[in-house]
């Protein structure tokens, strides 16, 4: 059986819970983006989830490996490979996406086109060095500077 102080708990978060429905407060989504972003936390800026999208498609079938070792340039988007690289992309694996500055004219590509989900290599690629560059400019920046907006 439940006790009066309990009822009144109950009854009192009910009664707030409605009275913060009826009154629209403004999103704090913009704030958790500015907050978690040097962290790497996916964006939910249209440009960034179409890549994503295309990114998420991949199911690691090896094509774009297989295509990599025929060309000679495995290595060329990180130790673990092409594939290494999407999935890394689009789970956040954590693990180093170091894709080299200059690639092979046509590499990417030529991955995309050995795709049979078509990931969008060459537009992951530009993702990847963008968040390299904010991760690098929010570890340059001081504190004061790296929080995010209130």
């Amino acid at each position: 059986m439940m006790s009066f102080e309990s009822f009144v708990r109950l009854g009192w978060s009910f009664f707030r819970t409605v009275l913060r429905g009826l009154f629209p407060r403004r999103s704090q989504l913009p704030r958790f983006e500015a907050q978690y972003r040097p962290d790497g936390v996916l964006s939910t800026a249209a440009p960034e989830v179409s890549v994503q999208d295309g990114a998420q498609r991949c199911f690691a079938c090896g094509a774009c490996d297989v295509a990599a070792l025929e060309r000679g340039e495995f290595g060329a988007l990180g130790p673990l490979g092409p594939m290494g690289f999407v999935v890394g992309v689009s789970r956040q694996a954590g693990i180093d996406l170091g894709v080299a500055d200059e690639l092979p004219a046509g590499l990417l590509q030529a991955l995309t086109e050995a795709c049979p989900v078509r990931v969008p290599f060459v537009p992951l690629v530009d993702l990847v060095r963008r968040r390299r560059a904010e991760a690098e400019c929010f570890a340059l920046a001081p504190a004061s500077h790296a929080r995010p907006p209130r």
